[in-house]
């Protein structure tokens, strides 16, 4: 393509992607949410790749039900994300509607979510059986190792593993 032609954002976005798959944190991505006064609040999480839906590409993440964020979200499900590109100098501000999908989940969103809670790595399994985070804690976890039972299968999802999807609607690109 010469560069009077439109490129579509996921066509562009995936070759960002590939350009900068071997950077440490490349996967890291920056959303922000408004609390329920209005305010807002940006946090990093990582970037799991696309699922499709309802035949539309989504952005896929993941997080504790019990982060505060759950409950901006459910208040408001407007949402920015900002991925920055080190290796290419590039930026994406993508807005749009973040979902979140749970236990309740049916159907295909439930399946999305089964597949990305067994493709997490062990250690992130296991931050879901932690307790509440902020509160004080005295004693032991009772953390299953690796999110495994006895048999070393991978346990079924807890209720706080929440698969966290922004379906968008706007993409900004910039190439510094």
């Amino acid at each position: 393509a010469d560069d009077t032609t439109v490129v579509a954002w996921r066509e562009r976005i995936d070759g960002s992607i590939a350009r900068s798959r071997k950077v440490r944190g490349g996967n890291f991505v920056q959303i922000a949410t408004v609390d329920q006064e209005g305010r807002p609040h940006a946090r990093t999480v990582v970037f799991r790749g696309f699922e499709t839906l309802d035949d539309r590409d989504s952005m896929k993440m993941i997080t504790d039900a019990r982060s505060s964020k759950c409950s901006e979200i459910r208040a408001s499900p407007a949402c920015e994300m900002v991925w920055w590109f080190s290796k290419s100098s590039e930026q994406y501000r993508i807005s749009g509607e973040l979902e979140l999908i749970g236990d309740e989940a049916e159907g295909e969103r439930r399946a999305a979510r089964k597949q990305q809670w067994g493709n997490l790595s062990d250690k992130a399994r296991e931050q879901f059986y932690w307790h509440q985070p902020g509160a004080a804690f005295s004693g032991e976890p009772a953390v299953p190792a690796a999110g495994r039972d006895a048999d070393g299968r991978v346990l079924e999802p807890p209720p706080d593993f929440l698969l966290m999807l922004l379906h968008p609607r706007r993409v900004h690109y910039l190439r510094l």
